[in-house]
C-alpha cells in the first residue's frame, strides 16, 4: 500500500473520529446543565416575577380608584344634599368633582392597560412553561439514550484511536508532516485523481504528476496542494 493510500485511510479515520468526538461532546453537554433548559427556566422565572409585580400594581390601582370614587361620592353627597350653599363653595366642590372624575378615568385606563398586559404575560408564561416542559421531556429522553449509547461510543472511540495510531505508525515522518500541514488548510486533504482531474479543486493534473501517483510516489496537486491518490 502506498503512503498516499495510507494517508487517505488516515483521513477517513480522522473524519470518523471527529464525528465520534462531536457525538461524545454532545453527550457530555447533555449530562451537564443544558443551556436551552436553563434559558427556558430563567424565562419562566422572569415572567412569574413580572406577573407578581403587575398583580401588586393592579391591586394598588384598584385601591386608588376605589378611594377616588369614595371621595367623588362624598363630594357629590355634600353638593347635592343641600349642605353646601355658598356659591364659591359650590364652585369649589364642582371643580373638585370634575378633577376627581378625570383622575378616576385616567386610573381606569391605567388599570385596563395593566389588565391587558397581565393577559399577555399570562399567555407568554403558559407558552414558556410548555416549552420548558417539552425541553425537559426531550432532555430526559436524550439522556436515557445517551446512557445506553455511551459505553459503545467510548469503545468505538478507543478502537478508532488505536486503529489510527497503528496506521500512523506505518507512515514515515515526512508523509505525516505533509498531511498535518495540508489538513488544516484543505478539506479533504487527500483526494483522488479522476479522469486526469483533481477531485478536490476540479482542475486538470499534469500527466507527469498522474504517472508519479500511479507509481506510488507521494505527490500533491499543483493547483490546490492537496495530496493525490490515483
Amino acid at each position: 500500500m502506498s503512503d498516499s493510500q495510507r494517508l487517505f485511510d488516515l483521513q477517513e479515520l480522522d473524519n470518523r473520529l471527529e464525528l465520534l468526538r462531536t457525538e461524545r461532546a454532545a453527550v457530555d453537554r447533555r449530562a451537564a446543565d443544558d443551556p436551552e433548559q436553563k434559558a427556558l427556566s430563567r424565562r419562566v422565572q422572569e415572567l412569574r416575577a413580572s406577573l407578581s409585580q403587575l398583580a401588586s400594581r393592579l391591586r394598588q390601582e384598584e385601591l386608588d380608584v376605589e378611594e377616588l370614587r369614595e371621595r367623588a361620592a362624598s363630594h357629590e353627597r355634600a353638593l347635592y344634599g343641600g349642605s353646601v350653599r355658598h356659591p364659591a363653595e359650590l364652585e369649589r366642590y364642582q371643580h373638585e368633582i370634575r378633577m376627581l372624575r378625570e383622575r378616576i378615568a385616567a386610573a381606569e385606563e391605567r388599570e385596563l392597560a395593566a389588565m391587558e398586559e397581565q393577559e399577555q404575560l399570562e399567555a407568554d408564561l403558559r407558552a414558556a412553561e410548555a416549552r420548558a416542559g417539552d425541553r425537559s421531556a426531550e432532555l430526559a429522553r436524550l439522556r436515557a439514550e445517551d446512557a445506553r449509547r455511551r459505553p459503545g461510543l467510548d469503545q468505538e472511540l478507543r478502537a478508532a484511536e488505536a486503529e489510527r495510531a497503528g496506521l500512523a505508525a506505518q507512515l514515515g515522518p515526512a508523509p505525516l508532516r505533509l498531511y498535518a500541514a495540508t489538513a488544516p488548510r484543505r478539506r479533504p486533504a487527500v483526494v483522488r485523481i479522476e479522469a486526469g482531474v483533481c477531485s478536490g479543486c476540479r482542475l486538470p493534473v499534469a500527466h507527469r504528476v498522474v504517472e508519479e501517483a500511479r507509481a506510488g510516489r507521494l505527490v500533491t496537486c499543483e493547483n490546490c496542494e492537496r495530496i493525490l491518490i490515483p
